[in-house]
């Protein structure tokens, strides 16, 4: 790979973080307020994309009207649209956890953090999905969990991250030999749940051999793994982030080709945060093909979209979750060709 190729791609990727940043700028008021969030909280990582995209003073501007109504006392959120109802209550919190921390909102991001640190359970290091039909579950799902590890690395709380890589380690212990192409993400207490409810059945089993499946699962691991293989100068994570990652790439074509479906977009960011974590391996490939296919799937706006097959009328709260991610995540990319353009000069 050339200097120049990788120059390239670094302007055609930052050109689709800044019009994403730009869509996000244009759909939050002047008192912070991010569209859709008196129907539910699609907002949660809305501070981390801007902040990174270089939009600090909106991205602060965001933190502060959260801060004025949509947080709790105990350091998590309200009741009502922020709070949400969805399966996944630790996931959000800890996106606006890292975002809180980047707009040097500390004391706002530690009480999150505390939260979290409330919500995690103690005995396996996972988080739970929210409770179904109002009752408690046992049930700790990978997506979570490795969020608020990758949280908890950011913010230095290294009680959180150590207790999530043993449970995301223990995770990857407890697969059966007979998986093949899929991948258990879910656990129920201590033992690997493989015979979920079916409404959780697509959630929590990911057959990478299958179109239309839940493919960010790896990459969100991978994300969490490498940082956490950096805070703690120790090179297991990384196998097992490499490990998790090669479902994808023996997976189906379709996981990249399928325009209907955005369910592989972890697997750029896994791949970036690779490149900068795992020196010896050959990540780069990678990591310039997510950033071509994030760009394919940028709608001529700067929004991205979710996959077609679960939203095919999406609205703006729908773009604004899919467009503040895909923001950090092409950051992320774009950081990483940053790291391989740096390393090709050194040896030029």
């Amino acid at each position: 790979m050339t200097p120049t190729a990788v120059d390239a791609a670094i302007g055609r990727v930052r050109a689709a973080r800044d019009r994403g940043a730009l869509w996000l700028l244009e759909h939050i008021a002047p008192d912070g307020e991010p569209v859709g969030a008196a129907e539910r909280n699609g907002w949660g990582r809305v501070p981390w994309a801007l902040a990174v995209a270089g939009e600090s003073e909106a991205a602060a501007r965001v933190i502060a009207w959260a801060e004025r109504g949509q947080l709790a006392p105990d350091g998590g959120f309200a009741p009502g649209p922020a709070l949400g109802a969805g399966r996944f209550g630790a996931y959000p919190l800890a996106h606006f956890a890292i975002g809180a921390w980047l707009t040097e909102r500390f004391s706002t991001s530690l009480a999150a953090m505390e939260k979290l640190r409330q919500m995690q359970d103690p005995a396996t290091g996972g988080f739970a999905i929210a409770p179904v039909d109002d009752r408690a579950t046992d049930i700790y799902d990978l997506l979570s969990t490795a969020q608020v590890g990758l949280a908890a690395v950011v913010t230095g709380q290294d009680d959180i991250a150590d207790l999530a890589w043993r449970w995301v380690s223990d995770m990857a212990a407890l697969q059966p030999e007979h998986a093949g192409s899929r991948l258990y993400s879910f656990r129920r207490g201590t033992a690997l749940l493989t015979q979920p409810d079916q409404a959780l059945e697509w959630l929590a089993i990911t057959d990478f051999a299958r179109p239309r499946q839940t493919y960010y699962t790896p990459g969100m691991a991978a994300a969490f793994l490498a940082a956490y293989s950096q805070r703690k100068g120790t090179s297991e994570p990384l196998a097992l982030a490499r490990r998790l990652l090669a479902l994808n790439l023996a997976g189906c074509a379709e996981q990249f080709d399928d325009p209907g479906s955005v369910q592989i977009c972890k697997f750029g960011w896994g791949a970036a945060a690779m490149l900068v974590a795992d020196e010896g391996g050959d990540w780069l490939p990678h990591v310039l093909r997510m950033g071509d296919w994030f760009i394919a799937h940028q709608s001529p706006d700067g929004a991205w979209t979710p996959s077609a097959f679960l939203a095919p009328e999406p609205g703006d709260i729908d773009k604004l979750v899919k467009t503040a991610e895909h923001v950090m995540e092409v950051n992320a990319i774009l950081a990483a060709l940053g790291t391989a353009r740096a390393r090709l000069e050194a040896v030029s």
